[in-house]
Formats: structure tokens, C-alpha cells, sequence
């Protein structure tokens, strides 16, 4: 081990500890690895390509990957760029430790050792002093090393040149504070249009970039609200076409806007349909048809399915497809020669299919399926292979056949991936999109503690506040995977309870009242796990069937408590949530009469339980409470709260007497609080960008977006490798 300031380095163990306490720190492996390489070498300057040689051979990262790394691991250390500690700008060469390195003794204990390999250790100055035979014994051990050595490097070096594409890298087209996104490079291959959010007008704003001259101009488009471009087309006597998604509030439409060139001035404006009836996810172009594809969930149907609608003759159609499952088509894609349509489709247990659509013959080919979700995908510019989004933790594009051979790893970031890639006009490279959202939990209502909340560079989500106590479980993917976490409010530092060496979807936490068990959906299955063997100096490494008490066909939306021994499950069937009643002593589901969409418990009262019905959106309460011995949840009369909560609400829990959920309004998210006693006052609060929440006592834990960052890339790959 290594000590250096205020921490200790074990490279044994791939950890980083603090000095005093020896506690853990978290560190993402990529910030490890950059540390491990200054430690090696303290006092040494670093040059950015000596960093690139070492983190990233063989492969291709943007030209600011090194500096968020940077970043991230002052971060860790606590150190500051202008007062730096640990790590030192050395301009225009690169970066240095510049604290003191120290190795660690190791305590030795004196053993024999077998097969009569012995050694002799007087004192810690004394030398050590070998037997004839021994040296011989260590020759020959030495030589098989050396041997699997130089294997090791000739594969290494095989691959690495496999791997490297000369002349291959990507470029930051946009570097600007804040979240550039929904890229799209004009046919002249010159022009990048992206959108940008503007807080003071709450909409975005469309900019176009000269990528030659690097002049950038804002396009002043009225009143116009742009949620995605959809495709741009180079238009007649000097003018270009620009399709686009606007899912405003209460809206949602696809538009025609017609500028004229060089200077963006709106001629004419026009939509093209209206798709107010179905939540869009994803949308493309075919320039050959005259038509837009699009996957959407129809308000009165899940999961989405895939539509066409013919700009020539208006009309809108329901594709040829596979009966959609679990989460349903939402990601496609136009070949470049517009004969096919790229599908991915993801079912209830987060594995995706990937489909093509002969669009000549409507024949159906099934591609490679992922164990994991995959949210982006297009095809590549021969309309044979994909590009797609690699598993976690790595970020990475990889490009494939379509059925999965002769994958190639042509992207790794370190910064994560987000929608939306696209191919660039020349027939060789592609537009990609990162980001950095810092999604921290945080307390959001005045609470009778002031402990700051634990929380690290990448998402900590689904908060599970314990009932009698001050800690909570939330979810985070802080060691790569999603991976589940316990903290104490006045803990600084988080410990790890599970290590899942697969990738799993991990969401929707319910700790039991009496602060014994906690539910938890992993990969559409309920599992309950003791508290007690959520153990910090043992993480859970797997889950047991025994563990497992539910197993749903549809996607699982919402999870609570009734009871100490009965669960509440809702699911989406054919667009309408379902409440499953689970008895866990004898796992069996409870057939409830009545259309029913939830069921809660009052988590500050445990044996109060109330309904919601599916239709109605009305609130009900269980006249009595919820017995251990009930063998029916509605023998109890159900009274009427008078509540009844509104179309599209999501996210809704009780606590305290007090009712809460989410809703939308004007593309803005809003936290809802509405007593369910005549003495109190309704409020609702503007969150960020929701990501999940939990209330106890009427101290509430939300997770969401603290900030974003993001920038826009293009890969320079030479057409003779690739």
C-alpha cells in the first residue's frame, strides 16, 4: 500500500482509504486508475498523451475526457485546482502529484513455508538469505514468468494494434456551459444544428455552429417550441428544411419550418400532424419515402408500438411488427438507403431485441438480443451493421453485424453516453452526445436535523427512508453497476451492501414498517431482503429464489407496504395499472374485486392502508386497519377521502396523514403535498428533473437533477480502416 496526504492507496485490492479511519472511499475505476498512475510516479509531470497511453490505449475518447477526469478526481481528494494539494496544472505540459509518497511497511510474520521453501528474516534491515536449492527452484519459477510475460504482451500488443484505429478520434464540437443536445449535421456537412435549454424562457433554443469557422448563431424561431430534431433537408433556392417534435405542454406536434440561407430567416411554418393522443419516444426520417417513423405509447395502450406517416398523402399507418412486450419499440432508425427500419425493442425483464423492417417487403428479421437495455442504436452508413450503446460501466459505441459478429469497440468515453447518435453526410463518421447529470439525494421539506446528505459524481437514486431510525437504502452505480446503499443521516460516507458482479436494473425500494425488510424491483422481479443481512463487511453478491416473492409478465410501476406480510404491486396491463395484492407467508395474490391501481400504507401509520381506484383516480381508505390475520385486504368497508387525484399523476405515496405524487405541467415537474385532514394546507414543488423519492415522518428525500452537463462530438475516422 501507498500513503500519500490524507489517503492510502491499495493496488492489490484496486481501493482507496482514508488515512485515520481506514474507511473506503468511493471512486469510479477510470478515477482510480488516473490516480494510480500519478501515485507511481509522484513529483513527475504527466502529459496529457502519457494519460491517454495509459487509460485509454487502443482506443478512441474525446479531446475533454481527460480534463472531467481531472476534475472528478479532485473531487475525490477534496483538492482544488487554484490551492491544489494533490494534483498540480503544470501549463501547457500537463498535471503532477505533488504531495509525498510513502510505502507502507508490511507486518511479516514468520512461517514455514511449504514444499521447503524457507525463509530467514532476522530484523527489517537484515537480508534475506536463500538455500542453493531454493534459488534454483526460484530460476525456474522465474523463467515460466518471463515466459507468460512476453505472452501476455505479444496478445496485448496484437490486440492493441487490432484496436487502434490510425487516424481515428473524436472531436468536441461544442464546448459551451451547460446541456447542448438533439445534434444534427446538414447534408452540406458543414452546418451543426443542436438545441439548447434557455431557463429564463423555459424552452429551447435552436443554434446552428459552422464547424470550419466555428461562427455559432442562434435561430430565431417565434413562438415555436422544439423538443427534438427530427432530420434537416437541403431545401430549393437557398433554403433549408428543418423537421422537428414539439411536446410542449398540452401539445404535441411534428413541424415543417422553411429558412432561407445564410441568414435563418423563418419562411414559412407548418405542422405536419398532431400527436396529442400517444407519448412519443423516438422519431426518424426517410428521406427515399417521404415518410416519418416514429415509436409512441397511445394514451389508451401499452406498450409503444411503431407508426408511419406519409407526408405526401397524409395519411398515418401502424407498421408491420412483432406484438410489442414489457416496455415495448422505442428506439428505430432509417437505413441510408431507406429501405429498412432499425427497431429496438425492450421487454419487462430490461433485455432488448433488435429488429429490422424490411420496408419493401414488410418481412421482419430478428437480430442480436442484449441482457441489458439498450437505449440508442442506428444503422451504419453501408445499412448492414449498427452502431450501439455498450453495458455499464463502460461507455462505449461499438459497432456490430446486425446479428451481433465482428464487434468493435469504435467509441469509450469517460463521460456517460446520453441520446442521440446520427450519421454525418460523408459516409464515414457519426455524431455523439455526452453528458453529466449530478443527481444527488436531497432533502427537499424543513427537517429537525440539519445532516448534509452523502452523495458522489453520478446518479444516487431511489431513497428508502427507514421508519424508526435515521437511515436510508438508495440505489447508485458509484462502483460502475447499479448497486444498492445504506447511509445514516449523519454519516458522511456510504457503504455498499450488494455487489452484483452482472448488470441488473435495480428501482423502486420499500422498506417494511418495522424497519426489518426491504423490497426491492430488480429486473421486474420483487425480491425481499432482510435488513440485518445487508452486510457492509460482506456485500450480497447474488439473489436466491427463495428471496424472490414476485414475478411479473408486465412492467412493474409502483411498490409498497400493506402490512408487515402483505405487499402491494402495480403493474401496466394494456395501458391501465393493476394492483396485485402479494401475501408473503404463503406467496400467494389476493383476487381483489374491483378495478384498483394502488395500494399504500400510511408509512407513519402502518396499519393504515388506502386504494386507489383505476378509473376514477379516487382515493379510498380502509375503514379498519390492516390486521396480520386478515385473510382479505377489502373485507375492510372502504371510506371515501373525497380525493380524487389528477390525469397523469405517477409517484404517489402517503405519509403523515398526507398524500403525495408527481405531475407535469408545462414540461416542468411538480412534487404535490395534500393533507388528507381538512386542517392543512395543499403545496406542490418545482422539481429539477425527478428521478425518484421517499417521505418518513414528513421528512422527504428526493433524488433529482442538481445540474446538467453536456457537449456534442463528431468521430474523424479514415474509410480504409473502417
Amino acid at each position: 500500500m501507498k500513503q500519500f496526504g490524507s489517503f492510502i492507496l491499495d493496488p492489490d485490492q484496486s481501493r482507496l482509504l482514508h488515512k485515520g479511519s481506514k474507511v473506503e472511499v468511493e471512486i469510479d475505476h477510470k478515477v482510480f486508475e488516473l490516480l494510480s498512475l500519478f501515485v507511481q510516479q509522484p513529483n513527475t509531470i504527466m502529459s496529457r498523451q502519457t494519460i491517454l497511453d495509459n487509460l485509454w490505449a487502443g482506443s478512441i475518447v474525446t479531446d475533454n475526457a481527460i480534463n472531467k477526469l481531472i476534475a472528478n478526481l479532485r473531487k475525490v481528494l477534496g483538492d482544488e485546482a487554484k490551492k491544489p494539494q494533490y494534483i498540480q496544472t503544470v501549463p501547457k505540459r500537463g498535471y503532477r502529484l505533488i504531495c509525498k509518497v510513502t510505502l507502507l511497511p508490511i507486518p511479516v510474520e514468520v512461517k514455514t513455508q511449504p514444499s521447503g521453501l524457507t525463509s530467514s528474516i532476522q530484523d527489517k534491515n537484515a537480508p534475506v538469505i536463500w538455500k542453493k536449492q531454493e534459488i534454483k527452484k526460484l530460476s525456474s519459477y522465474s523463467i515460466i514468468s518471463l515466459f507468460l510475460v512476453c505472452v501476455g504482451l505479444y496478445s496485448w500488443q496484437a490486440f492493441r494494434d487490432k484496436a487502434n484505429l490510425d487516424n481515428g478520434y473524436t472531436v468536441a464540437l461544442t464546448r459551451a456551459s451547460g446541456a447542448e443536445e438533439s445534434a444534427q449535421m446538414h447534408p452540406d456537412n458543414q452546418h451543426l444544428y443542436y438545441l439548447k435549454n434557455d431557463e429564463k424562457k423555459a424552452k429551447n433554443i435552436l443554434w446552428v455552429k459552422n464547424i470550419h469557422t466555428s461562427i455559432i448563431k442562434q435561430v430565431e424561431t417565434g413562438e415555436a417550441s422544439i423538443s427534438d430534431i427530427i432530420a434537416l433537408v437541403e431545401g430549393k433556392a437557398n433554403t433549408s428544411i428543418l423537421l422537428y417534435l414539439d411536446k410542449s405542454a398540452n401539445d404535441c406536434g411534428v413541424y415543417e419550418a422553411v429558412f432561407s440561407l445564410p441568414n435563418y430567416v423563418k419562411k414559412s411554418h407548418d405542422k405536419l400532424f398532431d400527436c396529442a393522443d400517444k407519448r412519443i419516444k423516438d422519431i426518424a426520417y426517410n428521406y427515399q419515402l417521404n415518410t416519418l417513423y416514429y415509436s409512441a405509447q397511445p394514451k389508451s395502450f401499452w406498450p409503444s408500438q411503431v407508426y408511419a406517416f406519409d407526408l405526401s398523402t397524409k395519411k398515418q399507418v401502424l407498421v408491420t411488427q412483432v406484438e410489442p412486450k414489457g416496455w415495448g419499440h422505442h428506439n428505430i432508425d432509417v437505413s441510408p438507403d431507406g429501405n429498412k427500419l432499425l427497431i429496438m425493442s425492450t421487454n419487462s425483464n430490461y433485455q432488448t431485441q433488435v429488429l429490422s423492417l424490411n420496408l419493401l417487403s414488410n418481412k421482419i428479421t430478428e437480430g442480436m438480443t442484449f441482457n441489458y437495455p439498450v437505449t440508442e442504436a442506428i444503422w451504419h452508413h453501408d445499412s448492414q451493421q449498427i452502431y450501439y450503446y455498450g453495458p455499464a460501466p463502460a461507455q462505449q459505441i461499438i459497432r456490430s453485424e446486425f446479428n451481433g459478429d465482428n464487434a468493435i469497440s469504435v467509441v469509450n468515453v469517460s463521460e456517460v453516453l446520453s441520446s442521440k447518435m446520427s450519421r454525418l453526410a460523408d459516409g464515414e463518421n457519426i455524431l455523439f452526445s455526452t453528458e453529466h447529470k449530478n443527481i444527488n439525494n436531497r432533502w427537499l421539506l424543513s427537517q429537525s436535523h440539519n445532516a448534509s446528505i452523502d452523495n458522489s459524481t453520478v446518479a444516487d437514486t431511489y431513497p428508502a427512508l427507514f421508519h424508526h431510525s435515521e437511515q436510508y437504502l438508495f440505489i447508485s452505480k458509484r462502483s460502475g453497476r447499479s448497486q444498492l446503499y445504506l447511509n445514516t443521516n449523519n454519516e458522511k460516507q456510504a457503504k455498499i451492501v450488494t455487489n452484483f458482479s452482472e448488470q441488473h436494473w435495480l428501482g423502486y425500494l420499500a422498506v417494511s414498517p418495522d424497519d426489518k425488510s426491504v423490497l426491492i424491483n430488480v429486473d421486474n422481479k420483487i425480491y425481499k431482503l432482510p435488513i440485518n443481512q445487508l452486510d457492509v463487511e460482506h456485500p450480497l453478491a447474488s439473489l436466491s429464489d427463495a428471496q424472490r416473492v414476485y414475478t411479473s409478465q408486465s412492467p412493474i410501476i409502483s411498490l409498497d407496504w400493506l402490512s408487515a406480510s402483505k405487499v402491494a404491486v402495480t403493474v401496466v396491463n394494456n395501458a391501465k395499472p393493476e394492483l396485485v395484492v402479494m401475501h408473503l407467508a404463503n406467496r400467494t395474490i389476493e383476487q381483489l374485486s374491483g378495478d384498483w391501481a394502488y395500494g399504500l400504507t400510511d408509512s407513519a401509520q402502518s396499519q393504515q392502508g388506502y386504494l386507489i381506484e383505476q378509473q376514477s383516480n379516487q382515493l379510498y381508505r380502509l375503514n379498519s386497519q390492516i390486521s396480520e390475520n386478515d385473510s382479505h385486504v377489502l373485507q375492510n368497508k372502504l371510506v371515501d377521502t373525497q380525493i380524487t387525484l389528477p390525469t397523469g399523476f405517477y409517484h404517489v405515496k402517503i405519509d403523515d396523514n398526507t398524500l403525495y405524487y408527481l405531475t407535469t405541467e408545462n414540461n416542468n415537474e411538480y412534487l404535490h403535498s395534500v393533507p388528507l385532514s381538512d386542517d392543512g394546507l395543499s403545496d406542490k414543488y418545482l422539481i429539477n428533473a425527478f428521478f425518484s423519492y421517499d417521505v418518513s415522518h414528513g421528512n422527504l428525500m428526493i433524488s433529482d437533477v442538481d445540474k446538467i452537463e453536456g457537449d456534442i462530438h463528431r468521430t474523424v475516422f479514415n474509410k480504409d480502416i473502417l
